[in-house]
């Protein structure tokens, strides 16, 4: 392998990381307003800090 394989290999790697986490917060909610500990949308915590 040459360095050019090493590059498109990692270019690779790092696309498959930001799909890996774009996904991951599609499936928990984040951009819908999840809560930060445990990703659900209808948390009991988020709703008690809400009303505060």
């Amino acid at each position: 392998m040459t360095w050019q394989d090493y590059i498109v290999w990692g270019i690779v790697a790092v696309a498959v990381c930001i799909a890996a986490v774009w996904l991951w917060r599609q499936v928990c909610g984040r951009r819908r307003g999840g809560c930060a500990s445990c990703c659900a949308t209808q948390c009991p915590m988020k709703k008690i800090v809400e009303k505060h």
